[in-house]
């Protein structure tokens, strides 16, 4: 099978822009053949670029409706770019907006450490039947019925992936003609991107357990509450795990899809980074990271 090898893509310096202020990265919209792309910058000494484009990839080994990103470059800057979500006439509305409407005091601009920001008020938004799965997504099995059956499908890759950015912002509906929950995106902040290479080597090799990275796994946290008196929120596998007693077919069946991705194809999303982007021992922890968590969510007991 030949190798494969994600383009760069230029963008010419000149592309119409204005910036997007929604999260905490430099992004901006840019248009391109009369259509909307929004290009974000990676932070520096960072991998947030190809984990963008490798957890994009991933999202289409497991059958879940995901924005697509490519590598490119602007003015300068390297970053990934991707088409926007939402149709002409429709709207993205992210979560802290959607909860502030339920619950009056729902704290819509903070963004770190939001208790509010729980399982529960996700769940019954997600369950109502007016919101519907992503626009012109097919399932991939008849068990994903509801909105929300298809957020556990983020939840799980939250998991695998080890992304901790799940916040308020960073999941939302898109208002058209129905209401409809949005693909999955944003998941720059996953499999150990930020961490330097001697990090990880130390990770990988060393004998002392708590350092390993069987354990550096363990500690990734959502950004969702089980309930608002928690001091923490919950770890990306307990998050899963609790949203699957809300949704037990829908959770069973993304975690078949997880158990039907080989290590090969993994390794195959990793090597058509270019190497100017990824090293080789970054590859080998994200690897061992995804190996180490999708044993933990197949061994986990759910309904």
């Amino acid at each position: 099978m030949p190798r494969l090898s994600y383009p760069v893509i230029p963008i010419d310096d000149n592309a119409p822009e204005f910036p997007e202020q929604l999260g905490t990265k430099t992004k901006y919209w840019l248009h391109i053949d009369n259509k909307r792309y929004l290009f974000k910058i990676g932070r520096p000494n960072t991998g947030e670029n190809w984990a963008e484009k490798v957890a994009c990839e991933l999202c289409a080994l497991l059958g879940l409706p995901h924005a697509h990103y490519e590598l490119a470059e602007w003015m300068g800057q390297k970053g990934v770019i991707s088409e926007t979500l939402v149709p002409p006439d429709g709207r993205l509305v992210p979560g802290n907006e959607l909860l502030s409407e339920i619950y009056t005091s729902y704290p819509a601009s903070q963004r770190y450490q939001v208790k509010d920001h729980t399982l529960g008020r996700i769940s019954r938004l997600l369950n109502s039947p007016e919101v519907m799965p992503p626009l012109n997504w097919i399932p991939p099995g008849k068990s994903i019925q509801s909105a929300l059956d298809v957020f556990i499908g983020y939840l799980l890759l939250d998991a695998w992936i080890a992304n901790q950015d799940r916040h308020h912002e960073n999941w939302g509906i898109i208002n058209l003609d129905r209401i409809y929950l949005a693909p999955t995106f944003d998941h720059a902040a996953s499999m150990g991107q930020n961490e330097t290479d001697a990090s990880r080597k130390e990770r990988l090799t060393t004998r002392d357990r708590g350092r390993h990275i069987s354990q550096y796994v363990q500690r990734a946290r959502s950004a969702i509450y089980l309930t608002k008196s928690d001091q923490k929120p919950m770890t990306t596998v307990e998050a899963f795990v609790q949203a699957s007693k809300r949704g037990a077919e829908s959770a069973r069946l993304w975690r078949e899809m997880l158990s039907s991705v080989s290590k090969e194809q993994c390794l195959r999303m990793f090597e058509g980074i270019p190497g100017s982007e990824i090293s080789e021992t970054a590859i080998e922890f994200a690897l061992t990271l995804l190996e180490l968590n999708k044993q933990r969510l197949l061994q986990e007991s759910v309904p």
